[in-house]
C-alpha cells in the first residue's frame, strides 16, 4: 500500500501541473490579447480611436506610464503644467498646435516644439520688442515701454478686463504696426496652425494673465521647447501616450485621468 504522505505528495503535484498548465495557457491568451491590441492602436486611424471607447480606454491606461515616465517632468503627473515656465496645461482643452485632435498631439509628442527636428513646430517666435534687436527672423520694430504697456492694455481690453481707454486706442495701433497680427490674427485669438496663442480667451501660457505678465511677455519674447520623442519613444508608445493626453482634456469621455 502507498503511504498517506506518498499518495499525497502525488496529488499535489497533479494539482501544480495542471495550475502551470492553465498559467500558460492564461498567459498566452493574454500574450495574444496584448498583441492584438498593439495591432489596433497602431493600425487604426488615430481620429477613429476616440469614437471606439474600450480601444480609447485601453490605450489611454498604457499611455499613462509613458506619460509618467517621459512628459510629467515638465508638465506634472496631473497634466497642469506650469504657467511660471510657460509649460502648457493639457488638461484644459485650450490647444496651442492644432484642435487637439489625436494626430495633433502625437505630432508634437513625436516632433517637438522648437526641438532639432526637421518636422518640429517652429514658426511662431514671439519677438522681444523692448529689445533693439526684437527678432532674429523678422524685421519688427522695437517698442518703448510706453508702447508695450498700451499693447499689453489693448490686449487686455480685448479679453474683456479693464483697462484705460486712451491706452487701449494708443495699444491697437501699435498691434497693428508692430506686426502682432500676423501670428496672433486681427482679432488676437491666434492661430494654432503655427502655435500663436489666442491672446482673449483669458486662457495663459505665461504667468496669471495680468498686466505686468503681459508686458513682461511682449518686452522679452517667447520661445518656449518641447523636446521630439520619435525615436526614443515607439510609435505605439507614441501613440498611447498621445492618447492619454486626449483623455486628459476630454472631461467627457469615460476614461477621464486626472
Amino acid at each position: 500500500m502507498r503511504r498517506p504522505r506518498q499518495i499525497a505528495a502525488r496529488r499535489l503535484g497533479r494539482t501544480l501541473a495542471v495550475a502551470a498548465a492553465l498559467l500558460v495557457v492564461a498567459g498566452a491568451a493574454w500574450l495574444g490579447y496584448g498583441l492584438r491590441l498593439d495591432a489596433r492602436l497602431l493600425r487604426s486611424d488615430p481620429e477613429a480611436i476616440p469614437g471606439e471607447p474600450a480601444l480609447l480606454r485601453a490605450g489611454a491606461a498604457r499611455g499613462a506610464g509613458v506619460f509618467a515616465a517621459h512628459c510629467a517632468t515638465c508638465h506634472g503627473a496631473d497634466g497642469h503644467g506650469d504657467r511660471g515656465l510657460g509649460v502648457p496645461d493639457l488638461t484644459d482643452a485650450d490647444w496651442l498646435y492644432g484642435p487637439g485632435r489625436v494626430a495633433d498631439i502625437e505630432k508634437v509628442a513625436a516632433h517637438g516644439v522648437r526641438a532639432h527636428d526637421p518636422r518640429s513646430w517652429n514658426l511662431a517666435m514671439m519677438p522681444a520688442y523692448g529689445t533693439p534687436i526684437p527678432s532674429a527672423s523678422e524685421r519688427v520694430p522695437s517698442l518703448a515701454p510706453g508702447e508695450i504697456a498700451a499693447v499689453a492694455d489693448y490686449i487686455l481690453a480685448l479679453g474683456g478686463h479693464p483697462a484705460d481707454p486712451a491706452s487701449v486706442r494708443r495699444g491697437g495701433e501699435i498691434y497693428s504696426k508692430a506686426g502682432c497680427y500676423d501670428c496672433h490674427t486681427a482679432d488676437a485669438k491666434g492661430d494654432p496652425a503655427i502655435g500663436a496663442p489666442n491672446l482673449v480667451d483669458r486662457v495663459w501660457l505665461y504667468g496669471d494673465g495680468g498686466r505686468a505678465a503681459a508686458i513682461y511677455s511682449i518686452a522679452h519674447g517667447r520661445a518656449g521647447m518641447c523636446p521630439a520623442w520619435s525615436g526614443r519613444l515607439s510609435p505605439l508608445e507614441l501613440r498611447e501616450v498621445s492618447l492619454y493626453v486626449y483623455a486628459l482634456s476630454h472631461a467627457t469621455t469615460p476614461h477621464k485621468v486626472r
